[in-house]
């Protein structure tokens, strides 16, 4: 286990996927939005397999998204014998497919925080606004500062936690949201200073505030404003409707 290979599992386990193709060959794909994720994937495979990056095919589907493509039977074999599955979604059936990390790979090769900085810019996000309630002596107005890792298998969330659990960071894993949520002052920040977003990695259109914001950028906003809370109440973005 290197870096470039515990990335590269970040990816997979978020929105790669290794699949069969035909009766003895596998398809390794990676499909996002964000054009530096797909580089990164694009790079990690280079790296940790020896290729030639001609052989990762990069195109955009109809609905926008950016995908990168490998067809190679050596490297899926290798990939599920190693790691096992990469499907986290429910089969048809309705049943959820067995999900192992390989935490104590991770741990032992020191490489836990880059993988979970793949995770989090893949399948994480902020929430950072300004709220307000009435009262009897008047407003009060407060910052709302949260980050989470959307993610609906219970098994992956229980894993992910214990593993920032690891690094010092406490989580409150709601299964109600399928989020793990980072609240406190003292685990954002910890979070910041061990595991962060990756460069490049915009937050969505389905942010309120943020969207198209770098998700690093945000968060260093976020820690900023805990010194600061005043100036961020009234932003323009706060009052938007």
């Amino acid at each position: 286990m290197n870096k470039e290979l515990a990335q590269l599992l970040g990816l997979l386990f978020t929105d790669g996927c290794v699949s069969r193709k035909g009766r003895n060959g596998w398809r390794i794909y990676f499909v996002n939005k964000s054009k530096s994720l797909v580089k990164l994937f694009r790079d990690c495979m280079v790296k940790v397999f020896g290729l030639d990056k001609e052989r990762i095919r990069i195109g955009k589907r109809a609905d926008g998204f950016l995908k990168a493509v490998v067809n190679s039977k050596e490297i899926g074999n290798y990939l599920v014998t190693m790691f096992g599955g990469f499907r986290t979604l429910k089969f048809r059936n309705g049943k959820l497919p067995n999900i192992k990390l390989p935490i104590s790979k991770l741990q032992k090769n020191d490489c836990a925080t880059e993988f979970l900085k793949v995770i989090f810019s893949c399948d994480g996000g902020l929430c950072f606004y300004s709220a307000y309630r009435t009262g009897k002596q008047g407003g009060t107005r407060w910052l709302i500062r949260t980050v989470f890792l959307a993610c609906s298998h219970p098994q992956l969330r229980k894993s992910y936690s214990r593993l920032l659990k690891e690094l010092g960071i406490q989580t409150r894993n709601v299964s109600g949201d399928g989020k793990i949520k980072i609240e406190t002052e003292r685990d954002i920040k910890k979070f910041y200073k061990l595991i962060g977003f990756l460069p490049g990695v915009k937050i969505t259109d389905h942010s309120k505030y943020w969207r198209g914001y770098e998700k690093e950028q945000v968060l260093k906003l976020m820690i900023f404003s805990y010194n600061n809370p005043s100036k961020f109440y009234n932003l323009p973005k706060f009052h938007l409707r």
